[in-house]
């Protein structure tokens, strides 16, 4: 997920990876106006207007790990295969 813009003259880009090892991969994406740019792992139902249901549970005294990779970027507007490139070292190597 990528969100860009200017801050005065200075480029910013802001870039969340979702891991493939990820329970829910790919994950569902949403952003807001007022400054939320989030992954949404669980929120199937939400997004697909009911049409996906997700049957998701942690057991007692279980664990879940979810991995993301935040990117920011002072001075350019990264490009896809900046992107791409980031994306694949964060699932080769984590």
């Amino acid at each position: 997920m990528l969100l860009y813009g200017n801050i005065g003259d200075e480029k910013i880009s802001i870039v969340i990876c979702d891991h493939p090892d990820n329970p829910c991969y790919p994950t569902y994406w949403h952003a807001r106006g007022y400054g939320l740019f989030s992954a949404n792992p669980l929120g199937w139902s939400d997004f697909t207007g009911g049409k996906e249901m997700l049957n998701f549970s942690i057991p007692d005294g279980g664990s879940v790990t979810f991995r993301y990779r935040v990117i920011i970027e002072s001075g350019s507007h990264l490009s896809d295969e900046e992107i791409t490139n980031f994306a694949t070292d964060f699932s080769e190597r984590y």
